[in-house]
């Protein structure tokens, strides 16, 4: 093939090759009615040449014979722009410079091809051409682009975002930690300037003024409540954002130097169905006849008194010594009790009817100058009523004080091995009749008086005063610095309400080991009861024979001592993970206000909520000139279920974590706040699971009473073990948290 042929075919073969695959050439556009159809919305005129023309093409050269040959000219094929610099976002201020490109169809460049420039939108920017290039001012915010046009419908773009920073967000109320007391409303107001600027509260929107202020009032609850303020242009991401935590409580209890009074903290009931149902002793456990269970303290009572040794309360049991009676008791056998228990205004009633107390006699009686044997099993039938008032002892702890105690005797009669001594016995009025009505009278009086107390106290007051004077001591383990407090509870008033109930409620307090002075602005101790509530006391549970009620305050006040030890303030570097150590080369946490245990809010499926509240979070990056200085606020719900082996708590759900970035050691972070609360979010739950693991539930042994406690009541028992049940679910309200639960005697 000679002459222009190959030529031509070649030239052919690059212009498809061209047409085909115009990325081969650079990343403009080959021709424009393509580059307009990937972005309509940008072109002032869509089926129009460009609006602005800078240049038009060269005219023809002259024809003629006379004419100079000339090289053939090049034919614009496709144009190629570039902004430098290649930004993500230009400011309104910037001036970037584009350039041109433009090759022919066999790619070669055409140094001086003349180019009509536009901006598109038209009006959102400026384009000055010198050239293959040109400067760009820019006039609007958001998307744009610069065209430059070799034909009307071969043109080359390039594409940018104009935002003039992002919004400007001051949010002035709540200030960092503001304490709100009394009306239950947080206040939230600010401004935010900015080009298309939106703002949220707690995801709900806001209306902003001519300025850009903005003021909105939320209702409070009892904690800390989050207000989570962004100032959004659509176009900055993340967005700007604001995380306050502003701590609302009806009241605050100011804490002294060395510990915090609670006054009502914690308060146990016991109904009537837990005294007495009037069921009968049951009989032996069919798995195991040694055991009885036994479901209230009535019955128990009467199986105790049934393994009573009445002669153990005697001193001596000879009953008459010399002429002309010699009479010994050699044996006492209780019978069949039957207790009946009553609260009533001012402590208990006992009523107790022994049937069939046996006696065993041996001695003699004469009779003119005729001894008769004495030996023989005398039966009494008695009953006793007796008035039982409940006191504060030693150290505030419950006894209980006899008032007064009536017997009477219902029947006596006997078997006597003699004839007649049956005969003297079975006369009234006689001296061997009267000596054993008067020993009875007195072996009911001695249980009555001796044993009843002890059987009804079982333990409680010793158990009561061992919660006097807790200690609680967690020690430092490289991380977390070392705990010292102390706790004391002591019965402040027993109330009574009969044939009802018997509540005791403790006071309490919060020790510490010296005196001491908060990290930080002390607010004091948030307290959600108020003087109605106080009054009211906690919400018990109908069906439940006992139960017991915790105050949060007793458990917030825990926390708050805790913090007040500078406890919460902890250099995390140590732990933080091996795989992030690229990241993050050191880590201080300190929290600026105690943390809270509230109810959680309605609808929740978990009791309680942990809440932490304007925690700040130091975190220096390797590289980073300085640390980034982060706000953390974080939620945590917590489950609790209860069983006869204890109090389990479980996480609710994965934490709800929230950062705000306060300042950044550089330019920008090393992580974002999002990134940031990511990371925590996982973290924390890590660590929480492991922490429930390793066993973060209360355990509810079994009471156990043995030893000296039965001793005491010389009963021939060898254990009584209170076991607890659970008829109803815990609850959480107005400040307490109530636990149902039901006892049973399990007697061995």
């Amino acid at each position: 093939m000679s002459g222009p042929t190959p030529r031509l075919v070649l030239g052919a073969l690059t212009l498809l090759a061209a047409c085909g695959d115009p990325g081969s050439f650079g990343t403009g556009q080959v021709r424009d009615a393509g580059a307009d159809g990937l972005a309509p919305s940008l072109d002032a005129t869509a089926d129009g040449p460009p609006p602005q023309a800078d240049a038009l093409p060269p005219d023809p050269p002259p024809d003629g014979p006379d004419a100079a040959p000339s090289a053939p000219a090049q034919t614009p094929a496709f144009v190629q722009l570039t902004l430098d610099p290649v930004q993500t976002l230009y400011l309104l201020s910037d001036t970037p410079t584009v350039r041109a490109e433009v090759f022919d169809t066999f790619g070669d460049p055409i140094p001086e091809a003349p180019l009509s420039w536009s901006i598109v939108p038209a009006g959102s920017g400026r384009v000055d051409p010198s050239g293959l290039s040109a400067t760009v001012s820019f006039l609007a915010s958001g998307p744009g682009a610069v065209r430059a046009c070799a034909t009307p419908d071969l043109c080359g773009r390039a594409t940018y975002f104009v935002d003039d920073g992002p919004p400007v967000l001051t949010l002035l109320h709540p200030e960092p930690g503001e304490v709100i007391a009394g009306r239950p409303v947080v206040t939230v107001s600010g401004s935010a300037t900015g080009t298309d600027v939106a703002v949220f509260v707690n995801d709900i929107p806001v209306e902003l003024g001519p300025d850009g202020a903005f003021s909105v009032e939320l209702p409070a609850r009892f904690g800390f409540n989050r207000v989570d303020v962004v100032a959004d242009d659509g176009v900055q991401r993340p967005p700007v954002r604001e995380v306050r935590e502003a701590l609302y409580a009806p009241r605050f209890l100011a804490p002294g130097a060395s510990g915090i009074e609670l006054g009502d903290a914690v308060a146990l009931r016991l109904h009537q169905r837990l005294l007495d149902t009037g069921a009968a002793v049951p009989a032996p456990s069919p798995e195991d006849p040694d055991q009885t269970i036994l479901p209230d303290l009535a019955t128990l009572l009467e199986a105790l008194l049934a393994r009573v040794d009445p002669l153990s309360l005697l001193d001596a049991p000879v009953l008459a010594e010399g002429e002309p009676l010699d009479l010994t008791v050699t044996e006492v056998t209780p019978g069949t009790p039957d207790v009946t228990l009553l609260f009533t205004e001012t402590g208990l009633e006992v009523f107790l009817r022994l049937s069939d107390l046996g006696i065993s006699t041996r001695g003699r009686l004469t009779l003119e100058g005729v001894p008769v044997d004495l030996g023989g099993t005398i039966t009494v039938s008695a009953a006793a009523y007796a008035q039982v008032a409940l006191q504060a002892g030693p150290g505030g702890a419950p006894v209980l004080a006899l008032e007064g105690v009536d017997v009477a005797l219902e029947r006596l009669s006997g078997r006597m091995d003699d004839s007649t001594a049956q005969a003297v016995l079975d006369t009234f009025g006689s001296l061997l009749r009267g000596v054993l009505e008067d020993f009875a009278r007195r072996t009911v009086d001695d249980l009555v008086q001796t044993r009843v107390p002890d059987f009804i106290e079982l333990g409680l007051g010793d158990v009561l005063a061992t919660l006097d004077d807790l200690s609680i001591d967690v020690a430092a383990d490289g991380v977390v610095p070392a705990v010292q407090l102390r706790a004391g509870f002591r019965l402040a008033r027993p109330t009574l309400v009969p044939r009802g109930h018997l509540t005791l409620t403790l006071s309490g307090s919060i020790r510490q080991p010296a005196p001491i002075a908060a990290p930080h602005p002390d607010p004091g101790l948030a307290d959600e009861s108020t003087d109605a509530t106080e009054a009211e006391g906690p919400p018990w549970p109908a069906a439940a024979g006992a139960a017991v009620a915790i105050r949060l305050r007793t458990v917030n006040a825990l926390l708050h001592e805790v913090w007040r030890q500078g406890s919460l303030r902890i250099d995390a570097t140590p732990v933080i993970p091996e795989n992030l150590r690229a990241l993050v080369s050191a880590v201080r946490i300190d929290a600026r206000l105690p943390p809270l245990v509230v109810a959680a809010p309605p609808g929740a499926p978990h009791l309680f909520e942990l809440q932490v509240g304007e925690l700040d979070l130091v975190a220096q990056g390797p590289r980073t000139p300085a640390p980034d200085e982060y706000t953390v606020s974080l939620r945590l719900g917590l489950a609790l279920t209860v069983d006869a082996t204890g109090l389990h708590f479980d996480i609710a759900g994965a934490p709800d974590t929230r950062v705000a970035l306060r300042r950044a050691g550089g330019d920008r972070p090393f992580l974002s706040a999002d990134a940031l609360a990511g990371l925590l979010t996982n973290l924390l739950q890590t660590e929480l699971r492991k922490a429930l693991e390793n066993g973060l539930h209360v355990d509810l042994p079994a009471a156990v009473l043995d030893g000296s406690t039965l001793d005491a009541i010389a009963a021939d028992v060898e254990s009584v073990t209170i076991l607890p049940t659970f008829p109803e679910a815990p609850r959480v309200r107005h400040g307490w948290f109530v636990l149902g639960a039901g006892l049973s005697a399990a007697l061995r």
